[in-house]
């Protein structure tokens, strides 16, 4: 799990790596594993000046670059830099990096970027699937700095989606868990979507105001923002709101709360972006919940990325009659998810993934003590070969923890997640070792 991590000493990043950064999110689609790995190696700057000019790498460079491909488990055709420049420059004649922080500028945004103080750290667990940058929006009469000043720490964010279609049984046991983990002073981050993600920012919104107006209904307001009740992550350009049906319910998200995609603005959402945003919203929350859900929903898509980053997942049960909850029970029976009946259970598995201190409750969170001769006492077969293949010292990917250990990857991301949970293996920045 991400752990707590120092402020920042280092000096605020200049107008021109902003600028830079806000262009690459107009040239490299969300995911791109090629591009984040070169970003790393390389710096963004360079990255930049690869793609928009005719500079080239010097030799070391690339096999340094190819070696770093290969690490993060990338195939011979996936390491061709030929062909990731070839599909980066098709987009160099749309660069309008001042443009584009102007124009959300005027919609009370900005973009931040990792090397910001406020970059929320949890997302160096996606490692080179990282996001280029976060675009956010707000109200327009607040700062930027108070904006960001909404973002919630990890141990104070839960992932809660589910299904564009739902149904009465979903909005009821969305909106009273909802309510609970608002009032536990957690931010609720969804996907801005239909369904249960609409019922989720509702809840959130509603309970939050509620709360404001019984602590002080005549207080005067300081210029901070409040802490955001919910965030709303977004597949398209924060320009243009969308879906267009729930515009009115996004644009409250950003006066309370925050929106805030990895696009730059005027990017239209596509079937590609929803799924890469649904890596977000696991990375940004500490648990993810799944409240109601088809068997094909997409809230599947959110689930398997944060059993990928070793997220515990809670799923709510429904109907064995219902089709609307045919994915939740699909998860519960082919996952470690944890069954969800209110909202204590979901603060117990928090409580269980959390390394920081400051919890819901103020109580530390603790790991069960393994009080066996031996650390492999109580392991199944498959996590007792994981567990061997885990370095004692170093970190490993799980790519190649599948090959040492002699199991197909979704086992060995599933089987880590247990081996975390019970205290027997460690991660950091999506590298796996023994705890």
């Amino acid at each position: 799990m991400t752990q707590a991590e120092p402020v920042s000493t280092h000096p605020a990043p200049t107008a021109e790596l902003r600028r830079v950064r806000a262009e690459l999110c107009r040239l490299i689609e969300p995911g791109d594993l090629l591009a984040g790995v070169a970003i790393e190696l390389l710096g963004p700057e360079t990255m930049h000046s690869l793609i928009t000019t005719d500079s080239v790498l010097s030799a070391d460079q690339g096999q340094q670059l190819g070696e770093a491909a290969e690490s993060a488990g990338l195939g011979p055709r996936q390491q061709n830099l030929e062909l990731g420049l070839a599909r980066w420059r098709t987009r160099t004649g749309q660069l309008r990096g001042e443009r584009d922080l102007e124009t959300m500028a005027r919609f009370g945004g900005g973009l931040l970027i990792p090397e910001d103080p406020s970059w929320p750290q949890q997302l160096k667990d996606l490692g080179p699937a990282s996001p280029v940058g976060l675009w956010f929006r707000g109200q327009d009469m607040a700062t930027a700095d108070a904006l960001l000043g909404r973002l919630p720490g990890f141990t104070r964010a839960i992932a809660v989606v589910g299904s564009r279609e739902i149904t009465d049984y979903g909005t009821r046991v969305t909106a009273e868990l909802s309510q609970d983990l608002v009032r536990a002073g957690l931010c609720l981050i969804s996907g801005g979507a239909y369904g249960v993600d609409a019922a989720v920012h509702r809840a959130a919104l509603r309970t939050a105001s509620m709360q404001r107006d019984r602590a002080a209904p005549r207080s005067g307001g300081g210029d901070s923002a409040p802490p955001a009740p919910t965030i709303a992550v977004l597949a398209g350009g924060l320009d243009r709101i969308y879906p267009a049906g729930n515009e009115r319910l996004l644009q409250e998200v950003a006066s309370a709360g925050l929106l805030v995609s990895e696009m730059a603005p005027g990017s239209a959402p596509t079937r590609h972006r929803f799924l890469q945003r649904n890596r977000l919203i696991a990375a940004l929350g500490m648990v993810t919940v799944i409240t109601e859900a088809r068997w094909r929903s997409g809230a599947q898509s959110t689930a398997h990325h944060a059993f990928s980053l070793a997220r515990p997942v809670g799923v709510v049960p429904g109907s064995v009659f219902s089709a609307s909850s045919a994915g939740c029970h699909r998860l519960l029976r082919e996952t470690p998810a944890a069954l969800i009946t209110d909202a204590t259970d979901i603060l117990a598995l928090a409580a269980g993934a959390s390394t920081v201190d400051d919890i819901p409750g103020g109580h530390q969170p603790t790991l069960p003590v393994n009080v066996s001769v031996r650390p492999q006492d109580g392991l199944t077969e498959g996590q007792r070969l994981l567990y061997d293949a885990l370095p004692a010292r170093g970190l490993s990917s799980p790519g190649k923890l599948s090959g040492v250990a002699g199991l197909p990857l979704p086992k060995v991301l599933a089987e880590l997640s247990r081996l975390q949970r019970s205290g027997h293996a460690r991660t950091a920045n999506g590298q796996w070792g023994r705890a």
